[in-house]
């Protein structure tokens, strides 16, 4: 098997779009993902093996090393930052349930284990990025309330208060104020985190991480952007921009979207997967500050972010120059970039409206019934003959 992609989230539509288009540049794809998953609905897995629902990493790791020691996948790619998680901390660990041969696949498909903090955690990636030059926000990590209040002074608010660990808007606040700051703080930022560590640790959860403080970030006044690229072992290979134009809720996913070249994110992009050593798909969320539409770079997603499919729409495929690296074939010495730009309206959301602006592109994979039926869209609800 080429590919091994893995998933322990729900609701996360972009990794559902993977195998259709890997399969288009002639790679073999499984998943390992629980039943209920949007991924195992696909008709575009050539297999897919149970991920059984739980916290316990004795079981996650379980059924990675039964699923590496059946399929024999060149390359694992993390659907989710806590597969992301997890994969960090079986690497860490060293052999257990997993031999060498796998552990080295998973360490190869992911980046420089040095690095891991910085794919991952908040602070890590921005600490990384101000030692490239990187333009960043204004601000830090904290690990007391005074130290909170102390560097929002210092950068003034508005300011946003960010735990280390998330996604999807989790455990971010907007402060305005001192007041909000300081209720939005935990009273001891980092304090719990000995007893968390050994409770999960008992429990074999301790492959989660551990928050140890927040971070403080002064706010930037522009709109929010992506960058989507596909790499191997430290080189980009392509990617392109993403500026959303509809999400789903003020901290949610993107409904629509603007896609295109870039060219201040893909420099930022290529310096950090340069700096991480990272390989298969990552993404890096931007904001561009109104009047200048300077990038600052806010975090990384060392995972496929959701328009990773669309590339060869524009001229920038992410999936054939992975196949090619895959295969040891030579890959450009720089990475494409598109020679165009569309706005996409994403699925499922393309499927369930019709008041999108004309010349939107409609991103709805009707030929898979699979992933149709599960998002409870039919071409027949559509007023579509079928597929």
């Amino acid at each position: 098997m080429d590919i091994l992609i893995v998933a322990i989230e729900t609701g996360r539509w972009g990794p559902a779009r993977l195998p259709r288009a890997l399969k288009d540049a002639g790679l073999s794809v499984a998943a390992l993902c629980p039943a209920d998953n949007a991924l195992a609905a696909t008709d575009f897995l050539d297999r897919h093996f149970n991920l059984p629902v739980t916290r316990s990493g004795r079981r996650l790791t379980a059924a990675l090393a039964d699923a590496m020691r059946d399929c024999r996948p060149r390359l694992i790619v993390p659907a989710d930052e806590q597969v992301v998680a997890l994969l960090h901390a079986i690497v860490r660990r060293g052999p257990g349930r997993l031999n060498e041969a796998a552990l080295a696949t998973i360490a190869a498909s992911l980046g420089q284990p040095a690095r891991f903090d910085a794919m991952l955690m908040k602070g890590e990636t921005l600490a990384l990025a101000r030692t490239l030059r990187v333009r960043v926000p204004p601000g830090g990590s904290v690990g007391s309330t005074t130290e909170a209040l102390e560097m929002a002074e210092r950068i003034g608010y508005p300011v946003y208060v960010k735990a280390p660990f998330g996604w999807a808007g989790q455990g971010v606040s907007r402060c305005d104020d001192a007041a909000v700051l300081a209720e939005a703080l935990p009273s001891q930022p980092g304090r719990s985190a000995p007893l968390k560590t050994l409770v999960r640790r008992v429990l074999s959860r301790d492959w989660f991480p551990t928050p140890t403080g927040v971070d403080v970030q002064a706010a930037i006044d522009g709109r929010p952007a992506m960058y989507c690229a596909v790499a191997w072992h430290g080189k980009m290979l392509a990617g392109f921009g993403g500026i959303p134009k509809e999400t789903v809720s003020a901290t949610g996913p993107s409904s629509a979207l603007w896609i295109g070249p870039h060219p201040a994110m893909a420099a930022v992009a290529e310096r950090m997967i340069a700096s991480l050593g990272a390989s298969g798909f990552i993404g890096f969320d931007f904001m561009l500050e109104h009047g200048s539409d300077v990038a600052y770079l806010l975090e990384c997603n060392p995972r496929p972010i959701q328009v990773c499919h669309l590339g060869a729409l524009i001229g920038a495929d992410l999936m054939r120059p992975l196949a090619d690296a895959l295969a040891g074939r030579a890959v450009a010495t720089k990475a494409a970039a598109p020679d165009q730009a569309l706005e996409v309206a994403l699925f499922p959301y393309a499927a369930q409206r019709t008041d999108f602006s004309p010349g939107v592109v409609l991103d709805v994979p009707w030929d898979d019934a699979g992933l149709c039926r599960y998002a409870c869209v039919t071409p027949a609800e559509r007023g579509l003959p079928p597929a």
